[in-house]
């Protein structure tokens, strides 16, 4: 939880972060307002019994004060509404405690309202602090220059204790579970917003470069291997252009999903910034990583597709193995040059001839004679520079048939 005085705007308008905080707290206070009206009603009903007229027109006051607190809460005057209780609930203990004695407990109901002061952020913390600590002084002194018992009442007194006890634990054990609560939903909201990328859900450039220091420090110590890779999506300003940011979106999501989903458990998904994405690959070797991603690539086309655009949804991959000692730096250099060597070879119009793709490219093609008949061997290649001049990893092909 957060103080909300610190949430407030000179602006009108409130993030839905803050408003749920606000509105979180405003729950809290208001259930505190409603047992306190009921357990006083409940107050007033036994002191009637008791014959303790001063403490039973106390607590139709009292009953009056928790509603109005109820009120305050409903207008979000927060502050005050703890400023009442916290002076109810002091009021109250003193006054029960001085004419019944410590023995009956009563004293005990500033414990709770001590951890609500502390626990739910209306007040200033050294406000809320030195409320809390007049309530525990308070404590401290009811208990021990109180200890007169009314003989009219004398039997009731061990029924008046576990009751207020009880009373008392309630309140206190509630506070302490809601705020826990709270703490641990806000905690784990920081950390959704701190290294997830709002629109892809996947983890964001921050949280990947810290993942690859990770592994890389790890790397030296050790001959674990692991590899990363970056991938761009192809033509996406032309997807923009045509159709609209929005569509835009919905492509990166659609293929961040595709993509993090064909990843293992392991695998580390992140947005790189626009339409990159950068993944990282820890305990694996180049070679079995190799398969998967032009499986990945391959398989691309059949799962996104984009309404009102009729041309093939593709990404390009660039892959390495980051080698011993390698800092992340030069692994994002690295990588970022096999971008550099596969544009080289790319072909903008799908109309390079095959002659002119490196041998060790053509290699990977494989087509019976009759697709090469058909598409008369003309090809749009990708490949990715890993390692030396001689060394490509195809990364995506798509023939491209003559009108």
């Amino acid at each position: 939880m957060v103080n909300t005085s610190q949430l407030k705007h000179p602006h009108s308008f409130t993030s839905n972060h803050v408003f749920n905080s606000l509105r979180q707290t405003s729950q809290i206070l208001s259930i505190a307002s409603a047992i306190g009206c009921i357990a006083h009603f409940l107050f007033l009903l036994l002191f009637i019994y008791l014959d303790q007229t001063t403490l039973a027109w106390f607590n139709v006051l009292s009953v009056a004060i928790w509603l109005t607190t109820l009120w305050f809460n409903r207008i979000g005057r927060h502050p005050i509404s703890v400023l009442i209780m916290s002076t109810e609930v002091l009021s109250h203990a003193m006054l029960a405690t001085s004419l019944l004695g410590a023995d009956a407990g009563f004293q005990y109901y500033l414990w709770p309202m001590a951890l609500l002061l502390m626990a739910i952020p209306c007040l200033s913390i050294a406000w809320s602090s030195f409320i809390a600590f007049v309530h525990m002084a308070a404590f401290t002194l009811l208990s021990v220059f109180f200890q007169t018992k009314l003989d009219s009442i004398i039997t009731y007194y061990p029924l008046l204790f576990v009751m207020n006890i009880i009373g008392a634990s309630l309140p206190f054990i509630a506070t302490a579970a809601i705020s826990r609560s709270m703490y641990a939903s806000q905690y784990f909201l920081l950390v959704n917003l701190a290294e997830k990328d709002e629109l892809t859900q996947l983890f964001n450039r921050r949280f990947g470069l810290d993942a690859l220091n990770y592994y890389v420090s790890r790397k030296a110590k050790n001959t674990v291997p692991f590899c990363i890779s970056l991938v761009d999506v192809d033509h996406f300003k032309r997807v923009n252009d045509q159709l609209g940011h929005h569509k835009g979106d919905e492509v990166l999501i659609k293929i961040s999903d595709y993509l993090s989903k064909s990843m293992r458990e392991t695998d580390i998904s992140s947005r790189w910034g626009g339409e990159e994405f950068l993944f990282i690959f820890p305990n694996v070797e180049l070679s079995q990583i190799q398969q998967r991603i032009e499986t990945i690539c391959a398989d691309m086309p059949k799962h996104i597709a984009i309404e009102g655009w009729d041309k093939t949804i593709t990404c390009s991959f660039g892959l390495i193995q980051v080698d011993k000692n390698e800092t992340a730096e030069s692994a994002l250099k690295r990588v970022d040059d096999s971008f550099i060597k596969r544009k080289k070879w790319s072909l903008p119009s799908g109309k390079r001839p095959l002659k002119n793709i490196p041998t060790d490219c053509c290699g990977l093609i494989k087509q019976d004679a009759k697709d090469r008949k058909k598409r008369l061997g003309l090809f749009r290649f990708r490949c990715a520079y890993e390692g030396n001049e001689n060394s490509f990893l195809r990364v995506h092909l798509q023939t491209a048939s003559v009108a």
